[in-house]
């Protein structure tokens, strides 16, 4: 231990007790969440989702430069109950940037489990895992950048006001910071509104059949070099609005279908290159289609 800072190593893994404050008690947290008492009646569900973009232009006439591809896969399981909800996300994305000399291999994994809660007044969302190109995985070189997480906590203004005011922590808009958050939700006759500033809108029709949402989305994960002496990490961010319809509800071994199109905006690509150093791209904006099947 060195100026209050305790450094841990196993097979390749290390991290510093600084680095890592935010982590530990989020983990705490969601444990001690997960042990609380649970409704008797809960609901359980798998999920598969695709997610392809419209290719980015490259946002500086570079010869050599070609448009930036990206996809998304993810996979997970989400139990539902009358005090909240628990889940486990893994998603894989490529993205592809071929200009440059770029201190990581485009191929980004992220496993997280969390969930949210709610009890009288307070509201609590988290989330923590692993999130780190594919090479970390593979060679079982990791840095503290892999460990990651999310939280937000919510206090109501009274009993069945559907306002609450709290306080978040995330990647959203780059490195992790804490901002304030107002959260307001109402059900009418015409949906089910959800406005949670300032990272989502989001409306769902009667019955759930069709969703559209504007998210702010955005997530560290860290990264190595093809020669694995390089560490950083590749920080993605963007405004997304998409809408989607369920055009199946499924039932025994049917799947729910739901397809979604929509946009990002404004989405910005942080990381290290080899020879230019930190550079942090505006990739622009691209459309999106999406798929996702739900058991």
């Amino acid at each position: 231990m060195t100026g209050g800072s305790i450094v841990l190593k196993e097979r390749g893994f290390q991290t510093t007790g600084r680095a890592a404050s935010w982590f530990f008690p989020l983990t705490f947290l969601l444990i001690v969440a997960l042990a609380l008492p649970r409704a008797v009646q809960a609901s359980s569900d798998v999920y598969l989702l695709y997610r392809q973009w419209q290719s980015y232009d490259w946002p500086e006439e570079v010869p050599s430069a070609t448009d930036v591809s990206r996809s998304q896969r993810g996979l997970g399981w989400r139990r539902q109950g009358a005090a909240g909800a628990i889940g486990v996300d893994y998603d894989y994305q490529a993205l592809r940037i071929r200009t440059g000399e770029p201190a990581n291999n485009g191929h980004l994994h992220r496993l997280t489990f969390g969930g949210r809660w709610q009890q009288r007044l307070y509201r609590v969302q988290a989330r923590a895992g692993f999130a780190g190109t594919s090479n970390m995985f593979k060679y079982q070189t990791f840095h503290r950048d892999v460990v990651n997480g999310r939280v937000a906590m919510f206090r109501a203004m009274s009993e069945g006001s559907p306002l609450s005011l709290g306080l978040g922590g995330d990647h959203r808009f780059g490195s992790f910071r804490w901002h304030p958050r107002v959260r307001w939700e109402h059900a009418n006759n015409s949906g089910h509104w959800l406005m949670d500033l300032p990272v989502l809108l989001r409306w769902q029709s009667p019955g759930e059949r069709w969703e559209l949402r504007l998210e702010r989305t955005g997530d560290r994960w860290a990264t190595l070099d093809q020669a694995r002496e390089v560490e950083s990490a590749l920080y993605l961010r963007e405004w997304r609005a998409e809408l989607t319809y369920r055009i199946s509800s499924g039932g025994g071994l049917r799947p729910a279908v739901v397809l979604g199109i929509g946009a990002s905006v404004d989405t910005r690509a942080r990381y290290r290159d080899l020879e230019a150093g930190t550079l942090d791209q505006r990739l622009g904006d691209a459309l999106l289609g999406s798929i996702g099947l739900g058991w």
